[in-house]
């Protein structure tokens, strides 16, 4: 018996049909192995989200006082009167501020002069050294038409003092004139 041309075609033909059938297997079980992956890291960071929340829920607001002084300090500066934010400040950052007015200016000439639309509480932070004294800082986000400002000032603890223990200001948006 003979084999013709055409037979060996049908041969390698049907001995190829295995190898892309199982192939596809693999790419196919390849692909849904990365979409559980995806899956899975989404879970994750959508949980990651509430214990955050959780977190910041956890430290206490400031209290009617610090949240007062926070925010005279920051019309202030925005105002430019230093000489009534200076007596919100305790002694070491204004005495930093006297010898680094220039920083000072900086901070108040960077800040949108309209009103701000929105202001929230972004995130609170207790930071506790052994050879420092505590500091308790929290996040303010004002939001304006063409910028948004984030306001860190930091007190001894929650609840504590309304005196400020250090403050840093960061614009993010269109340059303010």
């Amino acid at each position: 018996m003979s084999l013709k041309k055409t037979d060996f075609k049908s041969i390698k033909r049907a001995l190829r049909r295995p190898f892309f059938y199982v192939s596809n297997i693999r790419w196919i079980r390849m692909m849904m192995k990365f979409k559980y992956a995806v899956l899975a890291s989404v879970l994750a960071l959508s949980g990651c989200d509430k214990l955050g929340q959780q977190a910041m829920n956890a430290i206490p607001d400031p209290s009617p006082q610090q949240a007062q002084a926070a925010q005279e300090a920051y019309d202030d500066l925005r105002e430019q009167n230093f000489e009534q934010l200076m007596a919100h400040l305790e002694p070491e950052l204004k005495a930093h501020f006297e010898e680094n007015e220039k920083e000072l200016h900086k901070f108040a000439r960077g800040l949108p002069k309209e009103q701000f639309k929105t202001r929230k509480i972004v995130a609170k932070n207790i930071e506790k050294a052994a050879n420092q004294p505590g500091k308790y800082t929290v996040t303010y986000e004002y939001g304006y038409a063409k910028n948004l400002v984030q306001y860190d000032v930091s007190f001894d603890k929650a609840g504590g003092s309304a005196q400020i223990r250090d403050l840093n200001v960061s614009v993010f948006g269109e340059k303010v004139n």
